[in-house]
């Protein structure tokens, strides 16, 4: 379950027939919109996977009526919805919000959840994993029923949701992934919220997170310094590290660092040499996600012996985002991040300014030890 890549933001916006209070209404940024009609809701969605031209729509209709008519869709669905299954765990946290989540009754792979409430109905077998080897199990998703499956596209040969559709299971695909602005990826909470008439309830929580942001991002701003910051590490002789429009790029810079790669017009991940990258890995002062399943700074150098020369290393600011993990091994950075774009925040302003959040509990991030 999950992904990184570029975007064309547009508004969200409310035909005058919406009944959602004005003060609840942020400005959204995501690539979705939200038209209210009588009696039905028709929900497009654009800019799904890098380079993708066309878009969707979806029509929601009140449940036990009839679907509108001549109206043209990629999928008509009966709302609220009852019966959910997900394809990436960055959805749970916005079924959570809306209280929600016992309508999931299946998820793509059962080890990748973190969400505690969750694993405890995949456990006691009210949740089904819904995948097999590593592709769509098409018969147990029909034996589940959906009322709709939240998905996502690649646009490659790794796509999931043609297979489901092929045999007319009921898939709606998210973009969420494919912001770069963090807000509008927390904003898709929205577009969830709509399949169960809960887009107030979910528009209130995306002001308030939206609002914490940016008074997070002026405090950082007011730093005197900027700390260089280094992302992830060397796989297989290949140093994979984000674009300097990508998201994470772009968090680092609200959180008031001075990432490596910010001169990069990419906004998705380059692939560079372990040689490419040292030449300036060795000007960092902060070192985020080295690599999946470090616990200590000795794992690091183990990597490559070039290491032990890197300053950031003999610093011991090496840091990973591996705090909340679930027993299986789900990390919960992966699944509720997206949606709390403010608390991430927080734990890099603390990183790279611990004097401007004093006593700060991180939430996602953790610092290694030796």
């Amino acid at each position: 379950m999950r992904r990184t890549a570029g975007i064309f933001l547009v508004l969200l916006f409310f035909a005058t027939t919406c009944t959602f209070a004005q003060s609840v209404r942020p400005q959204i940024r995501a690539s979705f919109s939200i038209e209210q009609r009588t009696g039905y809701k028709i929900l497009t969605v654009s800019n799904l996977w890098p380079g993708a031209n066309a878009t969707r729509t979806y029509v929601l209709y009140p449940r036990g009526s009839q679907p509108p008519k001549d109206i043209k869709a990629d999928l008509f669905i009966q709302v609220p919805v009852q019966r959910v299954v997900l394809y990436s765990t960055t959805y749970i946290p916005a079924l959570e919000g809306i209280g929600e989540l016992e309508a999931i009754v299946g998820v793509d792979n059962a080890s990748y959840v973190y969400s505690p409430a969750l694993r405890e109905r995949i456990q006691a077998g009210k949740v089904i994993e819904t995948s097999k080897n590593w592709m769509p199990d098409i018969e147990r998703l029909i034996a589940l029923k959906p009322d709709v499956i939240f998905n996502y596209g690649l646009g490659n040969e790794w796509d999931t949701f043609p297979k489901m559709q092929e045999v007319g299971l009921p898939v709606v695909l998210l973009g969420d992934w494919n912001e770069q602005d963090p807000i509008a990826r927390a904003q898709w909470a929205v577009f969830i919220a709509a399949f169960f008439n809960k887009e107030e309830k979910a528009l209130e929580r995306v002001n308030a997170l939206a609002k914490a942001y940016t008074t997070l991002k002026s405090l950082a701003a007011g730093s005197a310094t900027r700390p260089k910051v280094l992302v992830n590490g060397p796989f297989r002789g290949v140093w994979t590290v984000s674009g300097g429009q990508s998201f994470m790029a772009r968090i680092i810079q609200d959180a008031g660092g001075d990432y490596l790669w910010a001169d990069s017009k990419d906004t998705g991940g380059l692939n560079l040499s372990i040689e490419a990258v040292f030449e300036r890995a060795m000007r960092a002062d902060i070192w985020l996600n080295p690599v999946y399943g470090a616990n200590r700074i000795a794992d690091i150098r183990a990597l490559d012996p070039r290491f032990a020369a890197l300053p950031v290393l003999q610093k011991g600011q090496i840091w990973t985002n591996e705090l909340r993990m679930s027993p299986g091994g789900g990390n919960d950075y992966f699944e509720s991040a997206v949606m709390n774009p403010n608390l991430v925040l927080a734990d890099l302003i603390a990183i790279f300014h611990p004097e401007l959040l004093p006593g700060h509990k991180f939430m996602y991030y953790k610092k290694l030890n030796e």
